[in-house]
């Protein structure tokens, strides 16, 4: 088994246009529906479907909502007339009979069994073919129309010819009808008939074979007869329309007075209308055209801008209204994007919105193509506010000559490694030393006393939590709740002990921090795992990373690990043959006996810890293994005063009799300073930064809040919301901070912009000690390092001194 240091529709999805927006407002709320995106292609990275096609492109992947064809989201925006009812046919289907009202109102249609379902102007349709196909709506109190009707839908006859009236839409029984909507005579007739008997029509000529939005509407005054939005006839009337209780009936009435041909979309409000509400009525919404160029940037050397043209046109028919669209873009850490336009409203029908998006990838990602997520989206939607996604194909080359991969050589967290069937679980062969390799058991088994002794010592750096500690005079609280999110959750051993074959911490990545080499303490930096924990069903904020020291002697020490890290990037990704030589690397510093004549023979640094899982605020400690027991105990936080010396004027005297060192993170900081307990027990992170009256330098300032835990942890100085390593779920990736991967942030002092991004730090360092000559970023830090010499020497022997 993997060890648990896992070490590892609604009927109203119904199609866009207006009357749909229309017939929904009468709810007073957006109906919901759904649109279904898949895989497919399409030429040229343009994009125009149908919510029914399912788009992917190799390099623009985008997915479109659904729109005129009967597979969107109808949502309402602004204020309209009540709908009656509202009948758009989408639902037409063979196993029922049955269509449904979707203003809300429950008015269900039923359909003839010969009346088929067929293509309408949007979606489905009813074809009229046979003398007794009709759909019929039942008669409701609700329609009762008063001095206000208005009644529409589109229309595709076959004939318009002869004095036999052809239904569109009528309210009638078998003597008398309150309201006709039909074709005769070549015309398009609205007809009503009033309480006093008299008959009033309002006419207008069709043509045959061509889709025609036919409305009529009645005020108490007006009889008006709309084509495409258009008034094409009028007649004067006044009264109240005869209520004569009777069904709605739909291509068809009870004298056989049937229309030839295809009806769409039928409106039915008791409630006057605008003409401009009419027109919006003749809208048909379609999905967006969506065009990406270039569709892939090709190789780039890393710092290589692209600038994207992502093109949407508006595909509405002539009588809608404009469109607002935005463009949202997701990028990925060490890739960054800059837009200078989000959003771009008013976009008529056949138009189109371009919006620019330039992409640069730096140093710190490896080479490799990387999709950048897009969406557009409508925010002024009168359906659907989503309108396509897709990616930004950005290809980063291999520079030329030598060059270092971040994620291979300096912060591994890909899942081929801390999800290694073997080496993250204990399901190998028991003899086989792959087996558990990576498991956070293993490592503690090989840096306690005896491996027999490991529950016992990671039981007493848990029950740390459980009681106050007290650390260089500072007392730590206890934060019980350890008890829940870690004791509960941990199976134990027959013998009581705990089982650190199922511990609940799930590997996050391993990491090469050659980059604070100092020979002069013996190490050429450190390898680190960093673990999370993962109990009560999900990921807690609560990482633990367990830092070795590098062990080496001379500078041909420090330039041996520096190569056998720098292999790793040109061996095959992912392979075993890679997992072989970074476990190679790894035993050599974790594995037992790695350092002789240190406690246990462990070359283990420190253990570190980051938490809010357990209590608020964030808080960082630190444990390292005692010579006397062999076991791990609470210890200070390295280079971190208490937090009670923020903005003192002890801490300001200690930057400016420091200052040198600090600027080339190079200080450290004691236990006691002026004669008093200085260096915390533990790190607790609700500053802002550190500051104080009387720092001389604001370079110093900040070198010396970048090098503390709650600085370097804390969105002031780095933008961290605490963690720079996120915890994960089973099967994906870690997440990285901005300060990691790449990050703009302002001085929260002198307010100038800082550009930070460890991992390309990193990566220039490694480059340095194995390509040589020393890059131009190097040299520039180099220099920065005031008092330190630049020679090569001096470079091998010693990096920085930060500890994050």
């Amino acid at each position: 088994m993997r060890n648990f240091s896992f070490s590892f529709a609604h009927p109203l999805a119904t199609k866009t246009s207006s009357a749909a927006v229309l017939a929904l407002l009468a709810l007073g709320a957006a109906a919901c529906g759904s649109h279904g995106v898949g895989e497919g292609s399409f030429g040229g990275a343009e994009l125009a479907l149908d919510g029914a096609d399912e788009p992917v492109h190799p390099a623009s992947a985008v997915s479109v909502s659904g729109g005129g064809d009967g597979a969107g989201l109808v949502a309402a925006l602004q204020a309209s007339p009540q709908a009656l009812a509202f009948w758009p046919f989408d639902d037409c289907d063979s196993s029922t009979t049955e269509l449904f009202d979707s203003s809300g109102n429950g008015s269900t249609a039923t359909r003839s069994a010969g009346a088929a379902c067929a293509q309408g102007i949007s979606g489905l349709g009813i074809s009229f073919d046979n003398s007794n196909d009709t759909v019929t709506v039942n008669d409701d109190p609700r329609f009762t129309f008063g001095q206000n009707l208005a009644v529409a839908a589109w229309v595709n006859p076959t004939s318009v010819s002869g004095s036999t009236a052809r239904t569109i839409v009528q309210e009638r029984n078998n003597s008398s009808s309150s309201f006709s909507l039909v074709v005769q005579n070549n015309q398009a007739r609205f007809t009503v008939t009033l309480n006093n008997g008299s008959t009033v029509t309002s006419s207008a000529p069709i043509q045959a074979n061509v889709w025609t939005h036919v409305a009529g509407i009645y005020d108490g005054s007006r009889v008006r007869v709309f084509l495409n939005g258009q008034q094409a006839g009028q007649a004067n009337a006044t009264g109240a329309i005869r209520d004569i209780n009777a069904p709605i009936h739909i291509g068809n009435n009870p004298q056989r007075q049937r229309f030839t041909g295809l009806i769409d979309q039928v409106w039915l409000s008791a409630s006057p209308l605008t003409d401009a509400e009419i027109a919006q009525l003749v809208c048909l919404r379609h999905p967006g055209t969506v065009v990406v160029t270039p569709e892939s940037s090709g190789p780039v050397v890393a710092g290589t801008p692209v600038t994207y043209q992502v093109a949407v046109t508006n595909n509405d028919s002539d009588a809608c209204s404009p469109r607002d669209y935005a463009l949202n873009v997701t990028t990925q850490p060490g890739i960054n994007f800059s837009q200078d336009v989000p959003s771009i409203p008013g976009i008529a029908p056949g138009s189109t919105a371009t919006f620019p998006v330039t992409v640069t990838g730096n140093v710190a990602v490896d080479p490799g193509v990387y999709l950048l997520r897009y969406e557009v989206l409508n925010t002024n939607s009168p359906d659907s506010s989503f309108v396509a996604s897709g990616n930004l194909t950005y290809e980063l080359g291999e520079p030329a000559g030598c060059f270092v991969r971040t994620g291979r050589e300096i912060f591994v967290k890909d899942l081929s490694v801390v999800e290694d069937p073997i080496r993250t679980t204990f399901d190998g062969p028991a003899g086989d030393p792959r087996t558990g390799a990576w498991t956070f058991a293993r490592l503690m088994e090989d840096m306690a006393p005896t491996p027999a002794d490991a529950p016992a010592m990671v039981e007493q750096v848990f029950s740390a939590w459980l009681t106050d500690q007290v650390v260089n005079g500072f007392t730590v609280p206890a934060r019980p709740t350890i008890q829940q999110v870690v004791f509960d959750e941990w199976p134990r051993s027959p013998d009581g002990s705990l089982d650190l074959r199922q511990a609940p911490l799930m590997l996050l990545g391993i990491v090469n921090r050659i980059d604070v080499r100092n020979l002069a303490e013996g190490h050429a930096g450190e390898g680190r795992f960093v673990f999370g924990v993962f109990s009560q069903g999900f990921a807690q904020l609560f990482t633990l990373i367990l830092e070795y020291k590098l062990p080496a002697s001379t500078e041909a020490d420090v330039l041996d690990w520096a190569n056998d890290w720098h292999a790793l990037g040109s061996l095959p990704f992912p392979s075993e043959q890679y997992n072989a030589a970074l476990q190679e690397i790894t035993t050599r510093f974790a594995g037992r006996n790695a350092a002789p004549g240190k406690p246990n023979g462990s070359s283990l640094g420190q253990l570190r810890t980051n938490e809010i899982a357990l209590a608020g605020p964030w808080e960082l400690r630190e444990f390292v293994l005692s010579p006397a027991t062999g076991f791990l105990g609470p210890a200070t936080v390295k280079l971190t005063p208490d937090l009670s010396f923020d903005g003192t004027s002890t801490l300001a005297a200690f930057v400016n009799q420091n200052e040198a060192a600090i600027i080339a993170e190079q200080h450290t900081v004691p236990d006691t300073f002026q004669g008093l307990p200085f260096l915390g027990g533990s790190s607790i992170n609700n500053l802002t930064a550190w500051t104080a009256p009387g720092i001389l330098s604001n370079e110093a300032r900040h070198k010396f809040s970048l090098n503390t835990c709650n600085g370097c942890h804390g969105g002031a100085e780095t933008g961290t919301p605490f963690l720079h390593v996120n915890p994960r779920a089973p099967g994906r990736e870690a997440v990285l901070s901005g300060f990691m991967t790449g990050i703009e942030i302002a001085d929260p002092v002198s307010g100038e912009q800082r550009t930070l991004n460890d991992l390309a730090r990193r990566n220039q360092d490694l480059k340095e000690l194995v390509c040589g000559p020393v890059p131009a970023l190097a040299r520039t830090a180099t220099a920065e390092r005031a008092g330190v010499a630049t020679s090569r020497s001096a470079f091998i022997r010693r990096g920085i001194g930060r500890v994050h």
